[in-house]
């Protein structure tokens, strides 16, 4: 199998997991799509679960390229979170598949979650904790703090991307298209509320100390 093909079996093996999670979806309609038979792809990807792998692993990869390039501008942790958090916003709305894919993966995965030592986003969610976790304002917050805001913030990113084909039925594509072009700035004034409480209540304890 070349490296194109390959390439292509991944990308349509996305769209399916994602249309139908990776119990519903189907190995010999993914390998009939791209015109080879489903032992042509067992052969090069063992099984159904190994499959399913690279394609959660490359999605993992590419949010980790988000906390990569926001770290690499050296910017205040708040800046460097604002970063990766419209990145991953925009890159949602491009490719609502991987939003959908792994939504999927958080129902269909409970039942492997007990005996997972690892999971494919670990890296990208310990990541934005990570950036976080930087500011000096929030020394005092728990990791559990934290990483509530993180899922937060995380979770109104994708609540509207995978709702916006609903939206646009109901409300009508110009009215959501304009929600989607100001939806940057309410994600912003959320990340910089949270931040912003954090430096004021550091500013209050800073005269007792």
């Amino acid at each position: 199998m070349s490296g194109e093909t390959r390439e292509k079996l991944i990308e349509v093996a996305r769209q399916h997991f994602a249309a139908k999670g990776f119990f519903g979806a189907s190995l010999s309609r993914i390998a009939a799509e791209l015109g080879i038979s489903k032992q042509a792809l067992l052969y090069h990807f063992g099984c159904k679960e190994d499959l399913y792998a690279e394609v959660l692993q490359r999605i993992s990869e590419k949010l980790m390229r988000f906390v990569r390039m926001a770290e690499d501008q050296n910017e205040p942790p708040q800046q460097q979170f604002e970063t990766v958090v419209i990145s991953l916003y925009r890159a949602a709305l491009e490719a609502p598949e991987d939003s959908r894919l792994l939504m999927r993966e958080m129902l269909d995965n409970q039942s492997r979650a007990g005996e997972a030592n690892s999971w494919y986003l670990d890296p990208f969610l310990d990541g934005l904790v990570s950036i976080v976790w930087r500011e000096p304002a929030l020394e005092r917050r728990s990791d559990a703090e934290l990483f509530s805001f993180v899922y937060q913030v995380l979770g109104a990113v994708e609540h509207f991307v995978l709702s916006r084909t609903t939206l646009s039925r109901l409300y009508g594509d110009e009215a959501i298209d304009e929600v989607a072009d100001t939806y940057p700035a309410e994600l912003r004034g959320m990340v910089r509320r949270f931040f912003d409480e954090a430096h004021r209540a550091q500013a209050r304890r800073v005269p007792a100390e």
